[in-house]
């Protein structure tokens, strides 16, 4: 049985947007829920896809729409302490480095959370996912020099508000 082009997509690019959606919200289970709504989305609006971007692009664009949509209406206090963390593969039997990666992916967690929807956006999708400023702008919405701007404001906003949470002693 061959798999349709919405369980390929599924396959191809879950993980992808699912961690997009963990490091947004910081909630393993609303990144789940987020997830399958973008897919959901997808699938209705597959017919319509015109391939000016790429199919990543187009997916990480609805999973964008998908999470401001539901930061409407609610609260802005999100549940952000990460219950489950993503792995990480470099990490060591070394007891006190471990403790000092998690203190760090806390501050760094914290800090992201202070930043608007558009600066943690550029932020996970440049730094974390790789993505191009081209696919960034397209999934914003704006133009890629626009996309580059918001990266580097983003950035000086994100130390700004590090230093503060860390109490300057990572300089």
């Amino acid at each position: 049985m061959a798999m349709s082009t919405i369980e390929k997509l599924y396959q191809r690019y879950r993980v992808s947007i699912f961690r997009y959606l963990y490091r947004m919200g910081g909630d393993y289970h609303l990144a789940d829920e987020l997830t399958q709504e973008t897919f959901c989305r997808a699938f209705v609006s597959l017919k319509g896809f015109r391939g000016e971007s790429t199919l990543s692009t187009w997916l990480f664009g609805i999973a964008y729409y998908v999470y401001t949509g539901h930061l409407r209406g609610r609260p802005v206090e999100r549940n952000l302490p990460l219950k489950h963390d993503i792995p990480d593969a470099n990490n060591t039997n070394d007891p006190a480095r471990h403790l000092e990666v998690r203190e760090n992916w806390r501050l760094v967690r914290l800090t992201l959370d202070k930043l608007p929807v558009d600066y943690r956006t550029v932020i996970i999708l440049r730094e974390l996912e790789g993505l191009s400023f081209d696919e960034i702008g397209a999934i914003l919405d704006k133009s890629p020099a626009t996309a580059r701007v918001t990266l580097f404001r983003a950035k000086q906003k994100f130390l700004q508000l590090y230093k503060q949470l860390a109490g300057d002693d990572h300089d």
